[in-house]
Formats: C-alpha cells, sequence, structure tokens
C-alpha cells in the first residue's frame, strides 16, 4: 500500500466512525414530544385493574380489582369513582378519584388528595393543582411541587411531620408492553413524596424535639398512560423506616410505640386488564 492509498483509507475510517458516533449520540438523546388524548375522560368511560399488594418483608402477597368509571363531568374539569364508591385498592386509583381531574392535549392536573399507607400515620395531603403528566415537557422535567408542616398526635404525643410532593414527567415511548399487551404511544410521570418526622417529649417541664423519622422519600408512583385508552400501569413502591436510635430512647423512657412500624416495605402495582371507551 503506498502513501497516498493509506491516507485515504485513514480518511473513509474516520468519517465512518464520526457518522457512528452521531447516530449513537442521536438514539441516546432522543426525545419525542406527544400530544393528544391520553386519558379518555368521557362520562360513563370506564378502566379495570389488577390491583397487587406486595410485602417485600414478608413476601405476602394480596390480589384485588379496581373499576374507575368518569361520574361527572363539567365546565372545570371530571371526578371519576372507585369500585361503585368503595374503597380503592390501587394507590394511582385512590389519586384519580380523590378529586377533580381537568385534561389538555399534553396535560392531566389533579386537585384531589394524597394518603400515606403506613399504619400509624394517618394523614391525608391536599393535592393543588399539581401536573400528573405532561407530555410535551423533557424527560426528567419536574412538573409540580408543593411542601407543608402539620402536626398529628400519636400515643398522645405531637408529632410533627415536614413533606415535599413533587412529579417529574419521565419518557414518552413509541410503544409499551404491559401485560403481553403492546401498548402505542405511551407517557410515563413519576409522583414522589418525602417526608421527615420529629416528636415532641416533655420531662420535667421541658420540651424537647426528637427525629423519629429522618428525611427519606416514603412514596414513589411511577405510572404509564397510552394514548386513547388511559391509565395502563402504575406501580407504587412505599419505603419507610424510623430514627432506630431515638425509636429506643423513646422505648427507654417508657413511651409506647407498639402501634407504629419500625419499618416498611411494600410495592402496590395495579395493571389495566379491560377499558370501555366512547369518544
Amino acid at each position: 500500500m503506498n502513501f497516498k492509498q493509506l491516507i485515504t483509507l485513514l480518511f473513509l475510517s474516520l468519517v465512518i466512525f464520526n457518522c457512528s458516533d452521531d447516530n449513537s449520540d442521536n438514539t441516546d438523546n432522543n426525545e419525542v414530544a406527544f400530544t393528544g388524548n391520553f386519558f379518555p375522560l368521557h362520562l360513563d368511560n370506564s378502566w379495570t385493574y389488577l390491583v397487587t399488594d406486595l410485602n417485600n418483608n414478608t413476601n405476602e402477597t394480596t390480589v384485588n380489582t379496581d373499576l374507575l368509571m368518569v361520574e361527572s363531568e363539567s365546565n372545570t374539569g371530571y371526578n371519576l369513582t372507585v369500585n361503585q364508591g368503595d374503597l380503592a385498592n390501587g394507590i394511582m386509583s385512590g389519586i384519580l378519584t380523590s378529586g377533580e381531574l381537568s385534561l389538555t392535549e399534553t396535560t392531566l392536573t389533579s386537585n384531589g388528595s394524597i394518603q400515606l399507607p403506613i399504619e400509624g400515620f394517618d394523614f391525608e395531603i391536599e393535592i393543588d393543582n399539581a401536573l400528573l403528566y405532561n407530555t410535551s415537557a423533557e424527560n426528567e422535567t419536574e412538573l409540580s411541587s408543593q411542601s407543608g408542616t402539620f402536626t398529628q398526635d400519636i400515643e398522645g404525643y405531637p408529632v410533627t411531620i415536614n413533606y415535599t410532593l413533587s412529579s417529574q414527567q419521565l419518557q414518552n415511548l413509541e410503544s409499551y408492553v404491559v401485560n403481553t399487551i403492546d401498548y402505542q404511544t405511551v407517557t410515563s410521570a413519576k409522583i414522589a413524596l418525602n417526608l421527615s418526622a420529629s416528636i415532641t417529649v416533655t420531662q420535667f417541664g421541658i420540651s424537647q424535639s426528637l427525629p423519629i423519622v429522618d428525611s427519606q422519600e416514603v412514596l414513589s408512583i411511577v405510572s404509564h398512560y397510552a394514548k386513547d385508552i388511559g391509565l395502563i400501569q402504575a406501580e407504587a413502591n412505599i419505603s419507610f423506616s424510623l430514627n432506630a436510635t431515638i425509636l429506643a430512647l423513646l422505648q427507654q423512657s417508657g413511651m409506647d410505640l407498639s402501634t407504629l412500624p419500625t419499618s416498611l416495605s411494600a410495592t402496590n402495582t395495579q395493571i389495566l386488564t379491560d377499558f370501555n371507551i366512547t369518544e
């Protein structure tokens, strides 16, 4: 091979290598913006879900169903019911039926509430105009965030809870498989609840605040919505642990916190099994 041929070969190799890199980058960073109806909220539309609860500590599993139905619509939004007015089994079902939903070609907004599914902590957080998804947002974009503080009595002791509830757009997908069904044009988003808690103890006339729950994400819900169908899957992960050092000190002082779980790890999954959609 002469010098001229060698230079030509090196030049072609560089061109091919650069083109290969460009194609790889485009594939990895590809983001698709969707528009359309990703939750058809027409009167009497309905969705049936298989709901599975898994206790990751004991491996105990329970299976139920949820039936969501559009009960009413107005100039401002829509209201859904679950299980003909009974309790929701799916955590996402509970959120979707807790208040009014409003819909555009790119967004779903909730004005409802969310309950923390941890025994002993019986509180509800109001959701104020929170975006559940935005199909035109870039991946990992924070859609909404709200923070607050409230106090609840537990075993006669005031517990102050600080929380942040947020939602985040994840990915728009050309297709997504749920329960062997390949859905086309799917958007996904996440809801996260982060909290910390402190308990106020008074001894000898002196009050002291102790961190019984360190700041942690206690609830994470990833939901997928298919165009012209609605919610096709939601997976909620619940994790929680008390501050072991503070808990031991409180128990040594004679405080009875036996009704509170010291830790919890559970998964609540709902998968669409049937739906009835009218235009």
